[in-house]
């Protein structure tokens, strides 16, 4: 997730009172809490007052939905979407809704390549928890001014956004799944080039090992 300010970067921490994601130059910290500049203005304005508005109750900062238990966050995540949804991250829950129950219909219709979907299917399942228990951690700690270096975070820096590699799975699997709809290209035949993923995926180890060779 990147800035709420600064959308070409990446999050360091997230606002306490409105839960927006910042980063480091955007981060306001008073003791312990993390606040973006308009909330910390306005939280000191409440705090302060006048002395014709002394007498007006402060009204109490307000904390976001979402990341409150890591541990919490995982169990729930065993559900499909749901440990997304505990993160308040509701687009986010639908497209793993939408992911796994795809790769499990297409486990059941590709004939020689079921056993690969059935394969990724339940790697997404595991992936699921462990999104969520990270993202819930990482907020966790930035409630603390500490910013955590999640896994996936390492993913984005050396393949990319996964958002965009999600992205592009979702249209790959679509286009998949409306050719086979219309008899153009069945499942059963996309199975039986599922090696081509084999070829790719070297292709791909033999380009980083070039590249870091260069």
């Amino acid at each position: 997730m990147n800035c709420a300010f600064h959308p070409e970067v990446e999050n360091a921490a997230f606002c306490i009172k409105c839960g927006k994601a910042l980063c480091a130059q955007c981060v306001r910290q008073v003791q312990s809490s993390i606040y973006c500049e308009s909330c910390l203005a306005e939280s000191l304005g409440e705090t302060t007052g006048t002395a014709g508005s002394a007498s007006r109750p402060i009204p109490p900062l307000v904390q976001t939905a979402g990341g409150g238990s890591p541990e919490a966050a995982f169990l729930l995540g065993l559900i499909p979407g749901v440990g997304a949804i505990f993160n308040a991250e509701y687009f986010k829950a639908a497209l793993h809704l939408l992911i796994f129950g795809t790769l499990v219909t297409a486990a059941d219709h590709a004939g020689p390549g079921e056993a690969l979907f059935a394969l990724l299917a339940f790697g997404f399942y595991v992936y699921m928890p462990f999104e969520a228990f990270y993202t819930a951690k990482k907020r966790k700690l930035a409630r603390e001014g500490i910013n955590l270096i999640t896994p996936f975070d390492s993913f984005n820096e050396q393949f990319g956004d996964m958002e965009l590699w999600g992205g592009i799975a979702l249209v790959v699997m679509g286009v998949i799944f409306l050719l086979h709809t219309f008899d153009i290209l069945p499942l059963e035949k996309i199975g039986r080039i599922w090696p081509v993923l084999l070829i790719l995926a070297g292709i791909a180890f033999i380009r980083r090992f070039l590249k870091g060779k260069a």
